[in-house]
């Protein structure tokens, strides 16, 4: 009997230590769970805040920029050269904004400079001799569907009070050149490239950073003027070219030179027609 009561007494004891572990055991997996469940709530409100600022700057880079340069040209009857001054004097402030965004969130190593001087050379003229045949490919493309592209500007009407109230100038020509081939590309691809890739999905397996940033970019243009999907496909392959640059180089400052040679591409035949035109006008005739 005696031995019955031992034999009874130690099962008890060794399903108490048994009961009490796994007590123990499941104490600390409510609490990794708890730990796992802040943590990606955590994330999870940081990418939710990141892709509200993302979504904010491209709206302020591509709708309220236009809307609110032309509306204060036309306001203070500036005609187009006013209007071209406030562009670039508006996207230098967004700049400065997005500059002051990134060293708040400590993502200003965007900037810095990877590789060896070599190497970095030679990203830089491969990258822009492959502009160049992505420049002669997209126009070629461009022009062989040109009949479905819509040219239609949601700002027409403003931008006409514009134009007929004062003929553009010299001063409209530099000052758009310097938001189209300048600033504009810098402003583009840090927004796209720099801020984007390196917040949602970096150095993704499946180059999500990559077809997102060129998908958005395209999108983007299509806010204010082309609405149809011939330009769609130019302006997303726009930006899976520059997107695959960026990836492949890591140096945000390649991927800006490549998008301000393309842009002076597009613009380079315009420019010389206007300053050839004006030289002749001025001084020949």
């Amino acid at each position: 009997m005696v031995l019955a009561f031992w034999i009874l007494k130690n099962i008890f004891q060794d399903e108490k230590l048994t009961f009490a572990k796994e007590v123990v055991n499941l104490t600390k997996d409510t609490y990794a769970i708890k730990i796992s469940q802040q943590r990606f709530l955590g994330v999870s409100m940081k990418n939710l805040g990141h892709l509200g600022i993302y979504t904010l700057l491209v709206f302020l880079s591509i709708y309220l920029l236009d809307y609110s340069s032309l509306y204060l040209a036309k306001l203070f009857i500036w005609g187009m050269d006013g209007y071209s001054i406030i562009v670039a004097v508006e996207q230098l402030a967004l700049l400065g904004l997005v500059i002051y965004w990134l060293k708040k969130k400590k993502m200003l190593y965007i900037f810095e400079k990877k590789g060896s001087k070599k190497s970095r050379f030679f990203y830089l003229v491969v990258s822009l001799v492959a502009t160049y045949f992505v420049r002669q490919f997209l126009s070629a493309f461009y022009l062989q569907f040109s009949h479905f592209i819509n040219n239609h500007y949601i700002f027409e009407d403003l931008l006409s009070v514009l134009s007929f109230s004062e003929q553009s100038t010299i001063l409209t020509t530099c000052f758009s050149f310097v938001s189209v081939v300048i600033l504009g590309p810098i402003l583009e691809e840090i927004v796209h490239r720099g801020y984007f890739m390196n917040t949602f999905f970096p150095k993704s397996k499946y180059y999500l950073d990559v077809i997102l940033s060129a998908l958005i970019f395209g999108f983007s243009h299509l806010v204010l003027s082309h609405r149809d999907p011939i330009s769609l496909m130019v302006y997303s392959f726009s930006g899976l070219f520059f997107a695959l640059v960026y990836r492949w180089t890591k140096n945000l400052k390649i991927t800006i030179l490549c998008h301000s040679f393309i842009n002076f591409l597009i613009h380079a035949d315009f420019i010389w027609l206007f300053l050839s035109n004006l030289i002749y006008y001025r001084f020949f005739r």
